[in-house]
């Protein structure tokens, strides 16, 4: 009875995970999603059973919100969400560790609290940002997508810091279990204040500042220069100041590109605007490597720049090397800070080009359509947070949705569902970002994860002499060997 009172409440945290992140966005279960899961490790007989809690609840909600995968991969989706469940159990592991080892000492509760916060935030951004399968997508942070007020703060700490708040919230929740209620009291406390102070930046902060432009950008599936440059033309188009088409718009053979770069001019005629085009380019022989670019053409047909893909998608796009200068392109509008689908998913991308003075991002993006709604919504939503991180507007044209025009403090001031084809037209304004998480507020996620390696190491060197005394059949008896799945 003991275990399957624990591992509901694995289930449970798991549900609550998936609930707070599109297409649901309950984002307030973001604040007590683990609180079930770290009871229950808490009260786990041994590592083991803290590891195995942790799978769980990571396949309830992966396997649930990343279903979609199975459009992708097939049967071969299962992989991803056991690798990316696998987060969750290392962090049951390491909770177990350290609850046994503080036990009822001084200040053991604050310290485990932190720690929560600390360890949740170095293994997501390992996962996310460092190993070989990159892939930030369901960062804890991201649950708080439906209120604005509720991720303003990560223009301080960025949204793995946001994580990090979460995951410590969390913990200080689950030890009123046990009836210690100085740390549930201080985090209560500091959501409110988060949230109180969000609020009041949202209302206040005055966006509307700089160069005001409009924008269109053009939503389409085809992949037909043709329909992108109709669209680009249309009535309400015609008179914008910046036009963007999706990745992938249309391909480009290398030795034709002035060719087709005096074509593209003659299909927007008409068109005043700097036009940001998504494109690629194939290899025609095997060995060869593609390009993913975005194609920047002023409005007399000049080329101005170009941005090459930094992030290639994992297994997708094998084929494609990164981009390892990426820079803001010159424009007459200014500095145009572009990321390309992948690209805005990762906090350097956004960052770095605030800090290089980029005036606005823009992105070309592509989501199949048929990788369902559910996808668009959960992608489309982490875009707001890179907008407040950096401090800038963001312009995001993508094939099949959701298109977006976003303001500095995340607020999305236009969109185009999935599904339509069309062109999104809004006013956008074109002024220097930057904000203390650009300057070094980044320095946080690095640093927990550092830190998590030192805690690994630590809670690794006081097992070791038990490894010595306890048989090898014990739970006890590995912390990170065979007994450890």
């Amino acid at each position: 009875m003991k275990k399957l009172t624990l591992y509901g409440a694995a289930v449970v945290s798991g549900a609550f995970l998936a609930l707070a992140f599109p297409p649901y966005s309950y984002w307030g279960l973001g604040w007590i999603a683990l609180a079930p899961l770290l009871i229950a490790v808490r009260r786990a007989s041994d590592t083991r059973e803290a590891a195995n809690l942790g799978a769980v609840a990571g396949l309830v909600f992966y396997g649930f919100t990343m279903r979609w995968l199975v459009s992708v991969f097939g049967v071969v989706a299962g992989a991803f969400w056991c690798i990316f469940a696998l987060q969750l159990a290392l962090f049951c592991v390491l909770m177990k560790l350290l609850r046994d080892h503080l036990q009822d000492r001084e200040g053991a509760s604050l310290i485990w609290t932190a720690a929560a916060g600390v360890v949740w935030v170095g293994i997501e951004y390992f996962r996310s940002e460092v190993w070989w399968l990159e892939c930030s997508w369901l960062a804890l942070g991201y649950s708080q997508g439906g209120s604005a007020a509720a991720f303003q703060s990560v223009r301080l700490w960025g949204v793995y810091g946001l994580s990090g708040i979460l995951a410590a919230a969390s913990a200080a929740l689950s030890l009123l279990s046990e009836r210690k209620r100085i740390p549930t009291e201080l985090g209560v406390g500091f959501a409110a204040m988060i949230l109180f102070l969000g609020a009041r930046r949202v209302e206040e902060v005055a966006v509307e500042r700089g160069r005001e432009i409009t924008v269109a950008l053009v939503q389409s599936e085809r992949f037909d220069m043709n329909a992108m440059a109709d669209l680009s033309v249309t009535r309400d188009a015609r008179n914008a100041d910046l036009v963007v088409w999706p990745e992938y718009g249309f391909n480009v053979r290398p030795q034709q590109r002035d060719q087709f770069r005096r074509l593209l001019h003659q299909k927007l005629e008409g068109s005043r605007a700097v036009a940001v085009l998504g494109a690629a380019e194939f290899p025609e022989e095997k060995g060869d490597s593609m390009s993913n670019y975005a194609w920047v053409i002023g409005p007399d047909g000049r080329e101005l720049g170009r941005y090459d893909k930094a992030h290639p998608i994992p297994y997708i796009e094998q084929a494609l090397p990164a981009n390892p200068d990426p820079r803001p392109v010159q424009t007459p509008l200014g500095p145009l800070g572009i990321q390309i689908c992948y690209d805005l998913d990762f906090e350097d991308g956004a960052r770095r080009m605030a800090r290089m003075g980029a005036g606005m991002l823009v992105v070309p993006n592509m989501d199949p359509s048929d990788w369902g709604e559910a996808q668009h919504k959960i992608h489309s939503a982490m875009a707001p947070f890179r907008a407040v991180e950096s401090g800038l507007w963001i312009a995001r044209s993508a094939s099949s949705g959701i298109s977006q025009i976003i303001d500095p403090v995340g607020r999305v001031r236009a969109s185009l569902p999935y599904g339509v084809e069309g062109v999104l037209v809004g006013k956008a304004y074109v002024n220097k970002g930057g904000t203390p998480y650009t300057r070094g507020g980044w320095v946080v996620a690095p640093g927990c994860t550092l830190g998590t390696g030192l805690l690994i190491l630590w809670l690794g060197g006081i097992s070791y002499p038990t490894r010595r005394l306890i048989p090898s059949r014990s739970p006890e008896a590995s912390v990170f060997g065979s007994n450890f799945y």
